[in-house]
């Protein structure tokens, strides 16, 4: 088994833990019906508005913009853009409504809780690292039962960097009293999540749910969590 190696793991959480995608629509299509907004096909929404989100957090992560403005944008962009509503005010009541919905989601990724099981069992340490919200992190965390696998929570939010930066793992590592060569760092982003753990030096397993094209060479790669234990 790949966890055989290690004795100290570092997950990333949405998209590799908890099932972000899944959790997301279903939040987002329960707040656009308390809304009555006359959006027919809510899906068409989701990918509309995934494609602005995915850009405003690529500026997020790089300094570019504030999470405040990344919060309203994204979806006051989706709005304006795509359906004709120039509504700042709805548009960070719609955000925050999205938030407070989505962090209760309890859906885990395929196999994980498996995972998380036998690494508990075998008394690894376990660190969650993330560059998400911290006030919606948490949360997500307790309501999908598993803040009791880890060890330690990283978050971007309350660090003041986040992943690719090495510094981040650098503060998760220390937090679990690990080293670099008993550690593997999980999670789905290439960018943010392998080439930022082969930039700090420690190995990596690249949980490619999606079958994504990467330019790299992880230390392990899989579209299925429970390669890491079979």
């Amino acid at each position: 088994m790949i966890v055989d190696n290690y004795k100290y793991f570092l997950f990333d959480l949405d998209r590799t833990v908890w099932d972000f995608d899944k959790i997301s629509e279903a939040s987002m299509s329960s707040v656009l019906g308390k809304n009555k907004l006359l959006i027919e096909d809510k899906k068409d929404f989701f990918k509309k508005y995934e494609v602005i989100n995915n850009q405003l957090w690529h500026q997020y992560e790089e300094g570019i913009i504030t999470k405040e403005t990344l919060r309203v944008q994204r979806f006051y962009q989706t709005f304006k853009t795509h359906y004709g509503i120039d509504d700042i005010r709805f548009s960070e009541q719609f955000g925050s409504d999205y938030l407070n919905q989505i962090g209760y989601g309890k859906t885990l990724m395929p196999g994980v809780l498996d995972v998380l099981q036998l690494l508990y069992e075998r008394r690894c340490k376990m660190a969650i690292v993330s560059n998400g919200f911290k006030e919606v992190q948490y949360r997500k965390l307790k309501s999908s039962s598993v803040e009791q696998y880890f060890n330690s929570i990283i978050i971007s939010d309350e660090v003041g960097v986040n992943k690719p930066n090495p510094k981040i793992f650098e503060i998760a590592m220390q937090s679990l009293g690990g080293n670099k060569k008993e550690t593997l760092m999980v999670g789905d982003d290439f960018i943010n999540d392998i080439e930022g753990a082969q930039t700090y030096g420690i190995d990596q397993f690249y949980y490619n749910f999606y079958n994504r094209q990467c330019n790299g060479h992880p230390t392990y790669e899989a579209n299925d969590m429970l390669a890491l234990i079979k």
